[in-house]
């Protein structure tokens, strides 16, 4: 059907009475004709009248069609197919489901409420087509617009509230997607408690696609949008050594209602209930607790809140209290005894082993892990390779494809270079690719009092980050009393230099995590002051990036539900609270903080922010809409054509022909 995107333009019509009236009011003009004398002709008037019907009929019919072409031209006229959109918009309404499944829902009766809710608008009589939005199985979960209510009633029923990477704003954004384009009115319903931690930073744009928002706020008791009372939680929990199989637990808990509350904090066991502590948490504020428990006989515990407030989830949390699994160094050296080799096996030790927290031993040498990593016996559970004194002795015993392997397969190692034999060390290196670098020759210093200074590091460097204030200071003012002159190659990186910009350290990365750093000194006091200094541990750490892993290798990582992460080959999803390990990996898996919060947003702003601007007329279809677009077929170039080509052809008709007609001289009387 034809359709007008300018409808007022089609009272240009009226114009066509104007080539009526012009044909009406035309009057034909006779021709002269000579005649000889006019002596016997009687003079006469003839009566003058008006014309009653339109003269030339066939240009007024064309006068006509131009005129309608005109108008039709200018009210932008379109076609419609039967499909179109617009044809079944008045008898199509259409409502969205989306239900808040964050684990704040599960406390203040918010679940309860909103699943209630919705199932009440599926037993209702409107006819409307209902489609449901929420999160399963920690994924987004979408049912069309249309499905079955039966179905939805049992999709209904297999909801729980759960932590998800899938957020609010997921939800929002697919949301609006959901609804077909010929609807005539769009709804869609939000059931949540409207937590602010969850929806402040929420925006959506209903209005420009002529979505209505109704808002149910669940899970706020007798007094809707205001914040909810009557909560404390177990925000943050650790275990450390004592020493002699002993163990502390310290835990710390949030008192988020604005009245003091007195609880019971107990730490379980084995199953069973070890200790227990009255504390008095002050409004809106927090307290710590500490109990002490064998870690020899238990090797995790549960710190919990007893009794009941208003959300249960937060009011426990699991942790490990085994001590974490050390990381494993080793060494490579020459085979005979050198007591400059061995001097500086024994400090790097000493160094390695003091690189924990204070804590646990985070560190622990594996000699056979080593000796079997330089036999080629495969690949060992070793965690820092360090070769001391590197010369002809490891082309001898060709080590350079064992520690290739070891550094594709994510390891790490530190170099550092002989007393002599600095070219065999320099070839053997290079030639199997290890590192690619040249060496000029050895640097020292003239005087004890003129030594080389470290260069001040780049803003931007990771070392930069470590170092600041007084450690700082201790770095720059370290003695490097000599080192090798090398030049980095292809492949290579510099993070430290003396002040004189010459590279005092080398490292390459690996494909797969493995790192190699060469240093262009020794840690012996013949050679540089740096392992007296308070700076040395911090640059070693960091060069060898020891402390990258520790909570991935070593203690307990820490994660929130629903968050991911990759532990090697293996992806873990925290679905749910408490204590898992994969591999050798312990992971503890607690409450989101923000879950715990009981702010909530005002209706006003989150209606802006959901809505975006005024909502449309359910009606009104935005002009860009592709539903649209593609049943609408634009005639106006037909009628423009039309218009001209009439045009044309009345131009022709209308030209007056010559009046000029010979005749013959009239012959006299």
């Amino acid at each position: 059907m034809m359709e007008f995107g300018q409808p007022l333009a089609l009272w240009t019509g009226l114009a066509l009475g104007l080539p009526v009236l012009a044909h009406l009011a035309y009057q034909t003009v006779s021709q002269r004709f000579a005649f000889p004398t006019l002596r016997f002709l009687s003079f006469s008037t003839i009566p003058r009248s008006g014309r009653r019907k339109p003269s030339d009929w066939a240009l007024l019919l064309l006068r006509l069609l131009f005129f309608c072409a005109l108008t039709l031209l200018l009210a932008d006229p379109h076609w419609t197919e039967p499909d179109d959109p617009r044809q079944e918009s008045f008898s199509i309404s259409e409502c969205l489901i989306v239900l808040d499944c964050s684990p704040s829902m599960g406390g203040w009766g918010g679940w309860e409420e909103g699943v209630r809710y919705a199932r009440s608008l599926l037993r209702s009589d409107d006819q409307s087509r209902i489609g449901l939005l929420a999160i399963r199985d920690g994924t987004l979960a979408e049912w069309s617009v249309g499905t079955e209510r039966s179905d939805l009633a049992l999709a209904l029923e297999e909801l729980e509230t759960q932590s998800s990477p899938w957020g609010i704003q997921a939800m929002i954004d697919r949301g609006a997607d959901l609804f077909s384009p010929h609807a005539s009115e769009k709804r869609m319903i939000l059931i949540s408690d409207f937590q602010k931690s969850s929806w402040q930073e929420v925006t959506g744009s209903f209005a420009e696609r002529g979505i209505e928002v109704e808002l149910v706020p669940v899970g706020h008791g007798d007094d809707p949008w205001a914040d909810r009372s009557g909560n404390q939680a177990v925000v943050d929990c650790k275990a450390s050594s004592l020493g002699s199989g002993k163990v502390r637990v310290w835990a710390a808990l949030r008192n988020w209602d604005d009245r003091v509350a007195e609880r019971v904090v107990s730490v379980f066991a084995g199953g069973e209930s070890r200790q227990s502590e009255r504390i008095t948490l002050p409004p809106l504020g927090t307290e710590q607790v500490q109990f002490v428990l064998s870690s020899d006989d238990f090797a995790q515990a549960v710190v919990r809140l007893e009794g009941n407030d208003s959300l249960a989830t937060d009011d426990n949390q699991s942790l490990w209290i085994l001590p974490p699994a050390p990381k494993s160094f080793g060494f490579w050296r020459q085979p005979a005894d050198n007591p400059v080799d061995l001097m500086e096996r024994q400090f790097l030790g000493a160094a390695i082993k003091s690189a924990g927290d204070g804590v646990w031993m985070r560190w622990r040498e594996n000699e056979d892990g080593a000796d079997a990593l330089r036999a080629g016996g495969g690949m060992p559970s070793l965690d820092f390779l360090m070769i001391v004194g590197l010369s002809g002795w490891f082309e001898d015993e060709g080590l350079s494809d064992p520690l290739l392997s070891y550094l594709n397969a994510g390891g790490t190692a530190l170099i550092t270079p002989p007393e002599d034999s600095y070219v065999r060390m320099n070839r053997a290196l290079r030639e199997p690719k290890i590192l690619d670098f040249s060496f000029s020759g050895k640097k020292r210093t003239a005087f004890p009092m003129d030594p080389f200074r470290i260069d001040v590091l780049p803003e931007n460097s990771s070392l930069a980050k470590v170092f600041s204030g007084d450690s700082s200071r201790d770095l720059y003012l370290a003695q490097i009393l000599q080192f090798l002159e090398v030049e980095e190659g292809a492949g290579a990186r510099v993070p430290l230099r003396d002040r004189s910009l010459r590279p005092l350290v080398l490292e390459r990365s690996f494909a797969n995590g493995g790192k190699l750093v060469f240093l262009a000194f020794r840690m012996l006091p013949e050679w540089t002051d740096l392992p007296l200094r308070n700076a040395f541990l911090p640059l070693l750490v960091e060069l060898c990036s020891l402390d990258q892993s520790s909570l991935e290798s070593g203690g307990a990582l820490r994660m929130e539900s629903g968050e991911k992460t990759e532990l090697g080959q293996v992806v873990f999803h925290a679905k749910g609270k408490g204590l898992h390990q994969v591999e050798n990996q312990r992971i503890e898996v607690v409450h989101p903080l923000i879950e715990s919060m009981p702010e909530l947003m005002k209706p006003k702003e989150l209606r802006e922010a959901v809505s975006g601007r005024r909502l449309l007329q359910p009606d009104k279809i935005p002009e860009d809409d592709p539903a649209l677009a593609k049943a609408s077929l634009p005639l106006w170039p037909w009628f423009a054509l039309s218009a001209v080509l009439l045009l044309l052809v009345e131009t022709f008709l209308s030209t007056p022909r010559s009046s000029l007609i010979s005749h013959k001289e009239a012959p006299r009387a």
